[in-house]
């Protein structure tokens, strides 16, 4: 392989279709790391605006056992994580990196790969102190960052929640080397809608500030989802009040705040209308997916204006797209509600009046009886996805050191024989790809 010219070791890197074992390739030598992690080498791997199938992990779901449990017993404590039945192998049983003994881990937010966690106690003195317990976790990479303790009240709910990377913040700045910096963003409730923002250079989380008035928007506030969606460095949170949707849009970087009410209401929606969430197109547009009642439509509204801008998300809202769903045969879905939708790949979770759960594919709208998946009744559930050029750059850059720490523990011998290994596995695929 040293001989051959740089075109063609990349031609026959890019046909190594398994992200693994791309990655230990990109891991064996110097040379080609600097190919893989080339940003056209990235582009043409993945490209930009294709929905990857495996892009959708599963999900970190909260459960509660059912009234006659199949293969689990009502006294077991439900995985909180849930893998698609195609998700990759080294994927499947995702865990919670650094979780206290004796407490339950409970999923908030999932972005480009990294989570929030709140870590509940459940010995019944712990229940009683007014100290959030919250963590931004890597399942993958298996590491975990415990994050200063936020105080609250009895009357405290969180009502939304993300966690922002350099990549929605500041895309523009030069990286810097050390642990990639995040913002945790969170909304709360306690009679009125607070926002509460950490740094993760800060010490401890900034001093909450008031969402919006009491008076404009008093107690019929209905949160439509808690999974803020960040859209072009702004997160956006979708409500509901009296017969309007409304947006909280939070700038990434400056974590300035705007409330803008949208001209898409119920009524636009039809008066069969019953759940809408946020999404994100494949092209970056923020979208807002409407839900029929008895799950035969599903209603698409994109925004077509300035989608970096604050002052810009008033305007511009289209219908664009009406998909029929598609139901599986033999099954009777009514009266559903909107639980999640996945950021890249395309995945609505929505669950009907008989704590059945269905997958549904936003550019076919089929649909998918997924009950099977879970082991209990979902309560909540946040999707787990995989952007994988980011992904794989951070994962690349991070497990350089380690990767080096392994080889000097392991045997010259085996080295020896990993390069043939992995050129025949190479070439095989090759030969497959031709055939």
């Amino acid at each position: 392989m040293e001989t051959l010219p740089e075109h063609v070791v990349v031609e026959i890197l890019v046909r190594v279709t398994e992200v693994a074992a791309l990655f230990r390739c990109a891991v064996t030598c110097r040379r080609w790391r600097l190919l893989i992690a080339d940003r056209s080498f990235l582009r043409r791997r993945w490209p930009e605006g294709v929905v990857l199938q495996s892009s959708l992990l599963g999900f970190f779901a909260v459960q509660q056992p059912r009234q006659e449990p199949t293969g689990w017993s009502s006294t077991m404590p439900m995985p909180p994580f849930t893998p698609v039945p195609c998700s990759p192998q080294p994927h499947r049983f995702l865990t919670i990196p650094d979780q206290p003994q004796g407490s339950q881990a409970v999923v908030l937010a999932s972005h480009r790969g990294l989570l929030v966690v709140r870590f509940l106690p459940q010995d019944a003195i712990s229940m009683f102190e007014r100290t959030m317990v919250l963590a931004v976790c890597d399942p993958v990479a298996g590491t975990s960052r415990r994050l200063p303790p936020l105080k609250f009240n009895r009357s405290f709910r969180i009502e939304g929640c993300t966690v922002l990377t350099r990549a929605d913040c500041s895309p523009t700045k030069t990286k810097r080397r050390g642990a990639s910096p995040f913002k945790v963003l969170i909304i709360s409730y306690d009679g009125q809608y607070n926002l509460h923002v950490l740094a993760s250079d800060e010490s401890s989380w900034r001093s909450p500030r008031i969402c919006f008035g009491p008076v404009e928007h008093s107690g019929y506030v209905v949160p439509q989802q808690v999974n803020i969606v960040v859209c072009q460095g702004i997160a956006h949170w979708l409500f509901k009040f009296m017969s309007n949707f409304y947006t909280l849009s939070v700038c990434a970087e400056t974590t300035q705040m705007a409330l803008t009410k949208l001209q898409v209401t119920p009524n636009n929606l039809g008066f069969k209308f019953y759940s809408a969430l946020l999404s994100v197109t494949n092209d970056g547009r923020l979208s807002l997916l409407g839900l029929h009642r008895d799950c035969t439509w599903l209603e698409i509204w994109t925004h077509e204006g300035d989608n970096k801008s604050l002052d810009g998300m008033a305007d511009c809202w289209h219908h664009t797209k009406m998909i029929e769903l598609k139901q599986p045969k033999q099954s009777t879905v009514d009266l559903v509600r909107c639980v999640c939708v996945s950021e890249i790949s395309g995945k609505l979770l929505i669950k009907d009046n008989q704590d059945c759960m269905y997958i549904v594919d936003l550019q076919t709208g089929a649909m998918e009886t997924v009950t099977d998946w879970f082991c209990g009744i979902v309560t909540m559930a946040v999707p787990f996805e995989m952007d994988w050029p980011t992904l794989f750059m951070s994962r690349l850059v991070g497990c350089r050191i380690k990767w080096n720490k392994l080889r000097g523990d392991m045997s010259k011998n085996y080295f020896s024989l990993w390069g043939p290994i992995v050129l025949s596995i190479i070439f095989g695929l090759i030969a497959m790809s031709q055939e």
